[in-house]
Order: C-alpha cells, then sequence, then structure tokens
C-alpha cells in the first residue's frame, strides 16, 4: 500500500502533459489488454467448439466406413455360400472328407449344417470341428443370423500367432451357415490413411481391465508415450476430483520426422484431447468376459496453437504499431491542450514577479482562449487598479508623514518661539537681556538641531538609495556595529554576547546594512534602560538545495505587546515620547530591497528577537564559495561591557 501511495504521490508532480500522455498511454495498454484478453478466450472458444465438431465428424466418418465395412464382408459372404464349391465341400466335410476350404478372400472361414455344428473351416487345426457354435445354435429363433450377423472376435487367424480381433458376418442358408470374417486391425490401418494424419488414432483391446492400445497411423507410432502421459493424467484428475473424459495430454520430448520437419514446424511439446470412440460393433458373445473395443482418437491441438501464435504475433504487432500511433498522437494532443495552459501559467508567474504589461498570445478557440483573454485583460485592470492604488496609497502616506512631520516640528517651534519673544522682551533691558541671551540662543539652536535630523530622517526615508551590492560578511558588519554602541551598552550595564558562525559572503549594501543593524541595536539597549543582556547570533542552515544565512538581535528587554507587534514597521507608529517611528520602517524597507526577510518574537517583560534572513542561492558572489554545512560550526560566546 505504500508503495502504491509512493507511485501516487510521484504521478501527482508530473507536469500537466506528462499526465495526459500517461492517462491516453495507460487507456491504450488497457484497452489492448482486454482486447487480447477477449481475443484469446474467443480463440479458446472457438477452438473446443471446433474440437467438438471435428471429432464428431471424425467418428462419424470411422463409423460409416466400419458399416460399409460389415456391408461388404456380409455381401462376400452371401455371395460365397450360394457357391457351389462351398455346398460340395459342407457335403464332403460331413461325409468324412477333408474339413480344410481355403478361402482367400477372408481371414477367417467357417460353414455348419442346419444344426448349428461347425463343419468346415479355413484352418486345418480349428478344435471347434463338429461342435456347435453357441451364438447360431437357436439360429431358427434369431432371425438376425438369416439377415446376417456382424461383431468383433478375438480369433487367431494363423497357428502360433497372438489372437486377432477379426469382423465376423454369420449368414444363415437354407443348407446351414457361412461365416466370414475380416482382420479388424489390417482394415482400421487402411481406413485410417485417409483420416487427418495430425491426429493419432489406436484400436483399444481390453479384457479383464487390461488394455492394449494398437497404433493405427504414423503419427500414433510416433507417439508411444501418449498412453502413459493418458495414465497419469487421468490419476491427477481423479486425486483433485475433475472430469476424466476427454483428457488433455502434453507430450515432452516429441520428435518429429525428418518430412514433418521438412514440411512445417511441428511443435516439440504437441498437445492432444484424447477421446474415447465406441463406434463398433460390441465384441465377440461366446464368452462371458467383460471384453470391449474402442478407438483412441487424440485430437492435436498443433494448428489451434499455431493459430494462436499467430493471432497473438498479429495482436502483438497491432499493439506495437498502435502504441506508437498513440504515443505519437498523444503527445501532439496533450502538448497543443497544455500549450495555453503553459502560456497561462507563464502569465501568472510574469504578474507574480510584478510585470503586469505581461499579455498572453494565445490563439486557441473556446474555453482556453476565453480564459487567455480574461487573463489579459485581468491583468490590465490589476494594473491600473494597483496604479490607482498606488498612487492612494503615496497619497494617504505622504499625508501621514507630513502630519507626523508636521507634529515633529510643531514641538521645537514652541520653545524656539518663546526664546525669541522673550529676547526682544529684554532688548530694552541689558542686564536682563545680557542674562538670557545664552540661554534663549542655545535654547534655539538645539531646536533647530533637533528639527534638521527629523527632516534627515524623513529624507532618508523618502529617498533611500539604491543599494551598491558587494562581496560582504554579516558577521563584519556586526563587528561594525558593536563597536559604534560599545560605549552606550557600557553606560547602562549592558552585557553584550557575540555567537557568529562562519558564513559565506554575500551581496549587499554595507552601509545600508550596517544603519538597518544598528537600528535594531540602538532599539535593543534603548528597550533595557535598567541594563540586561544584548544577544547577537549568526548561523547558516539548509534550506531546499540551498541555505539559509540569519542573524539574530535579541534583548531582554521589556518586550512589546500584541499592538506594538502588528504596528512595529509602520511609518508612523512608534511608543516612545520623542521619535518620528521611522526607524523600524527604514529597516524592514532596508532588508525587503536586499531580498531578505524579517520576522520577530516578542514577549511583555521577557524580551524581543527580532531575525533576518537572507537565501544563500540568491546572494552567494561567484568569488565567494560557499561555506558546506558541516564547516559551519558556531564560535564561542563572546562578552563585553
Amino acid at each position: 500500500m505504500r508503495y502504491v501511495h509512493k507511485v501516487l504521490n510521484k504521478l501527482s508532480t508530473l507536469r500537466l502533459q506528462n499526465k495526459i500522455f500517461f492517462t491516453y498511454s495507460l487507456v491504450f495498454l488497457l484497452m489492448f489488454a482486454v482486447i487480447f484478453g477477449i481475443a484469446s478466450f474467443l480463440i479458446d472458444r472457438t477452438f473446443n467448439a471446433q474440437l467438438d465438431e471435428d471429432v464428431d465428424e471424425l467418428k462419424t466418418k470411422i463409423s460409416i466406413l466400419y458399416t460399409q465395412f460389415v456391408d461388404t464382408i456380409r455381401h462376400e459372404v452371401e455371395a460365397k455360400g450360394e457357391e457351389r464349391d462351398v455346398r460340395s465341400a459342407v457335403r464332403t466335410a460331413e461325409s468324412g472328407g477333408s474339413r480344410v476350404f481355403p478361402a482367400a478372400n477372408f481371414d477367417v472361414f467357417e460353414c455348419g449344417n442346419t444344426e448349428g455344428i461347425l463343419v468346415l473351416s479355413k484352418r486345418t487345426d480349428e478344435p471347434r470341428i463338429g461342435s456347435k457354435d453357441t451364438d447360431i445354435a437357436n439360429a431358427k429363433e434369431d432371425a438376425a443370423f438369416r439377415e446376417g450377423k456382424g461383431t468383433i472376435r478375438e480369433r487367431i487367424i494363423k497357428t502360433d500367432e497372438e489372437p486377432q480381433l477379426v469382423v465376423e458376418v454369420t449368414q444363415w442358408l437354407d443348407w446351414g451357415f457361412v461365416t466370414g470374417g475380416k482382420s479388424l486391425e489390417k482394415w482400421l490401418v487402411g481406413a485410417m490413411l485417409s483420416q487427418p494424419e495430425e491426429h493419432p488414432i489406436f484400436l483399444v483391446k481390453r479384457m479383464d481391465k487390461q488394455e492394449e492400445w494398437i497404433p493405427l497411423n504414423n503419427i500414433a507410432y510416433r507417439t508411444p508415450t501418449l498412453k502413459a502421459e493418458w495414465e497419469q493424467q487421468m490419476q491427477t484428475n481423479e486425486a483433485e476430483g475433475k472430469p476424466i473424459e476427454d483428457l488433455v495430454v502434453t507430450l515432452k520430448g516429441f520428435q518429429q520426422s525428418d518430412a514433418t520437419e521438412a514440411s512445417d514446424e511441428v511443435l516439440r511439446t504437441p498437445t492432444f484431447t484424447v477421446v474415447r470412440a465406441d463406434i463398433l460393433s460390441t465384441p465377440f458373445s461366446d464368452t462371458h468376459q467383460s471384453t470391449f473395443v474402442e478407438l483412441i482418437i487424440a485430437y492435436s491441438h498443433q494448428y489451434r496453437i499455431q493459430w494462436q501464435n499467430q493471432m497473438r504475433v498479429i495482436l502483438l504487432w497491432s499493439i506495437g504499431g498502435g502504441a506508437a500511433l498513440v504515443y505519437c498522437s498523444s503527445y501532439l494532443v496533450s502538448r497543443r491542450i497544455t500549450r495555453p495552459i503553459a502560456q497561462l501559467q507563464q502569465g501568472v508567474n510574469e504578474i507574480g514577479a510584478g510585470n503586469l504589461t505581461y499579455q498572453i498570445a494565445v490563439q486557441s478557440k473556446g474555453e482556453v482562449g476565453a480564459l487567455a483573454d480574461g487573463f489579459n485583460q485581468m491583468a490590465l485592470e490589476l494594473k491600473r487598479s494597483l496604479e490607482e492604488h498606488r498612487a492612494a496609497e503615496r497619497i494617504a502616506v505622504w499625508r501621514d508623514v507630513a502630519r507626523q512631520l508636521a507634529h515633529e516640528v510643531k514641538n521645537p517651534l514652541f520653545p524656539i518661539r518663546l526664546s525669541v519673544e522673550n529676547l526682544q522682551a529684554a532688548k530694552d533691558q541689558p542686564e536682563v537681556f545680557e542674562k538670557i541671551f545664552g540661554e534663549c540662543t542655545e535654547t534655539i539652536i538645539e531646536e533647530v538641531d533637533r528639527i534638521r535630523g527629523l527632516i534627515d530622517e524623513f529624507h532618508q526615508y523618502a529617498r533611500l538609495p539604491v543599494p551598491d551590492r558587494h562581496p560582504v560578511n554579516l558577521n563584519d558588519i556586526v563587528n561594525a556595529v558593536l563597536k559604534l554602541y560599545m560605549e552606550l551598552s557600557q553606560a547602562q550595564s549592558i552585557k553584550i554576547k557575540k555567537q557568529l558562525s562562519p558564513l559565506p559572503p554575500l551581496s549587499l549594501d554595507q552601509e545600508q546594512m550596517e544603519r538597518a543593524v544598528g537600528n535594531l541595536v540602538k532599539n535593543a539597549i534603548e528597550a533595557m534602560p535598567d541594563g540586561g543582556t544584548l544577544s547577537l547570533r549568526t548561523s547558516s542552515a539548509p534550506f531546499e538545495k540551498s541555505r539559509n544565512i540569519s542573524l539574530e538581535v535579541q534583548d531582554t528587554g521589556h518586550g512589546m505587546s500584541e499592538e506594538t507587534q502588528q504596528n512595529l514597521f509602520a511609518a508612523d507608529y512608534t511608543t516612545k515620547s520623542y521619535g518620528t517611528g521611522l526607524g523600524m520602517a527604514i529597516v524592514r524597507r532596508i532588508v525587503t530591497v536586499h531580498g531578505g526577510e524579517i520576522a520577530v518574537e516578542s514577549e511583555e517583560n521577557a524580551g524581543t528577537t527580532i531575525r533576518i534572513t537572507f537565501n544563500e542561492s540568491s546572494y552567494l558572489t561567484e568569488s565567494a564559495p560557499a561555506i558546506m554545512p558541516h564547516e559551519t560550526e558556531p564560535t564561542s560566546d563572546m562578552q563585553e561591557g
């Protein structure tokens, strides 16, 4: 599950074009997987249906041929029994003459009298001569013999030979009966030559639950292990509770003939569906043994497998060609879809960067084109609104600045006016004039200097120059500022703690940064009139693929309320009885124009911490190599004052 979530998270980070491309590809692969599965299923289903039809057709052909074979024997036997030579031979045998009658057209030939007693045979050593034939002992009651009865017997055709299955036909005549028979195996071998060669066909003899498979065609001779594999598969199916009819058997290590290898490529591991075909007459009935004669038809899957392989090759080639087509089309479609979106994204980035004059050149129609037109109109309206807002904001700011300046200038004007009025009143009184002249002029000079300082401070806020950047180490700025305020901190019993880490040079305006850090240090000292600790720390911390360079100024003074923290950087806000409130506004402006960030943490009666942060990737100069994090170990604490 975690791996799935990981993959999904990875996919969610892809570009829209890649997502569309991936979706098209996935849908295509799923579609062809379904098509491939359905095609394979239909091929198997079609083959199974065709297998049943082919097996039934093959069984029907063999059954028809067998019926024709029996009919042929019946006609030959009937014709033979009508011959004069046969009747003469029977009379001769009954009168004690020769009991042997050679009949070239039959493997087995026998004749008997009307009592059903065998009197004549093709074999010279037939032990049944003179005895009744049990099958025709009651011939007068069995009309089947008068029509010609066909059965399969196990008979010895020649001396010292194994018993063979013989198809016999018995024909009852007026003078007795005639039986003629031919070898079933010989006929089947000849008959199977006209059947498909790829299907092994066997003749089965089974007696006392023992059966023998006799090959009838060439492919049957080349598959001698089929019976053993079939028996093993049948045992496996019986153990697993599966059907044992029409078993599918696969042969391993099958050897083809040279002709087969030259004609077409037969599989090395052929597969057959083994079917039993009980399509012949029941075996002989002169014994009480349970003996059956069947055919084994092993239907070959060769053409089905070749057909499946060809279909798979065609499908795979189709998938390959379709994949190339879909990938190309999906790439073009996804690119066409995402190009306007990319342009919109570029426009958003430009607007976010402050370029409000940027316009998107989208030629698309419909929703995307309307969106692009709306975006361009929005950018123009935003520019106009921002300009109006900036103008209103400048007016408001300068109105506040003018009010603040007027307020701050008004305070020193009163002592100046009072001093001048005192001098005017005492001009006719030399003694008094001489006495207050020095005091009044000193007051006037102090207040004029105060006004000039206010004007200079407002001037600095209003006309902060563009930073003159040079490679500067932030630690050097801290040390320079501390030298300026060392005496003031000692006078107020303030202990200074320095913790400076090795830092890379940053591209900064040293004068402006010293002014910003100086304002922070001055405010921290003024927040501790009864003494305390002033801590300055620099650090370097990893951030994404670069590092953040930070400076912290911390005091243990009276802290700030939430209201003061919210309005700390406002141009007209101050909690002091003196000053303009522009100090922290100037600090923030200096940090901002240098691309840095400033943050404040404060708690009443506990102290304040102000943190300035610069990102190394934006301010690292080419001449100043970066110091890796493992090289930046903090220096030991230093105390001064």
